[in-house]
């Protein structure tokens, strides 16, 4: 069907964990994280926690997809950084869709 595997992490401390087997597979491989096809997805959005993973899984430079659509909320400037500006930083990409169809 076309489907990648996917592997479920969950939350907080398992993210840390996450991100030491995705470094491992790129330091194997001798590219940086954002060159890999990986991606990080909280399709049922619900807590505080799932941003702060989201906003992890940003910074260490993966693709990100939210839904539904958290409130985006603070300074204009944390607000540009985390939708347009961390993929030149990072190579991090946020992803805001609800359809999960069209997310793949």
């Amino acid at each position: 069907m076309g489907v990648p595997p996917v592997l479920s992490f969950g939350t907080c401390t398992d993210t840390g964990r996450l991100s030491v087997l995705v470094s491992a597979i790129a330091n194997a491989l001798g590219v940086d994280v954002p060159a890999l096809p990986v991606a990080v997805t909280a399709p049922q959005f619900m807590e505080q926690k799932a941003t702060i993973d989201a906003i992890f899984a940003l910074a260490f430079g993966v693709m990100t997809h939210v839904s539904p659509m958290p409130p985006l909320v603070g300074g204009a400037r944390l607000i540009k950084l985390l939708s347009e500006d961390l993929e030149g930083i990072t190579g991090g990409k946020l992803l805001l869709e609800d359809d999960m169809a069209k997310s793949c």
